[in-house]
């Protein structure tokens, strides 16, 4: 019994942790923004995915721009530095309403 639940965790863990064979890596600044990968679903930055083929990515989260590309298999981390939606400025209080 003891080695079938080893044999089952080492099998479990090969797809989550395995450096090569298709894994992509995804990084957002800020963290914490979802990417999408047709059909696969969806994680959280930071976060890695098995790929099998060439895939169409979007990455976004509340507040900025998502940006979508096409990732393939293996490589490099992808780091995705998100751009804010709307201009972040000085705001004055004097302007805004009594709630």
């Amino acid at each position: 019994m003891r080695i079938i639940l080893i044999l089952a965790t080492v099998f479990f863990l090969n797809g989550c942790f395995a450096t090569s064979g298709g894994m992509r890596s995804f990084k957002s600044t800020p963290s914490g923004a979802t990417v999408t990968i047709d059909g696969y679903g969806s994680c959280e930055t930071p976060c890695s995915v098995k790929l099998d083929g060439h895939r169409k990515v979007t990455v976004a989260k509340a507040g900025y721009k998502a940006q979508r590309f096409g990732v393939k298999p293996g490589g490099a981390s992808v780091n995705v530095i998100l751009e804010l939606a709307a201009p972040a400025g000085v705001i004055d209080a004097e302007t805004l309403p009594d709630l």
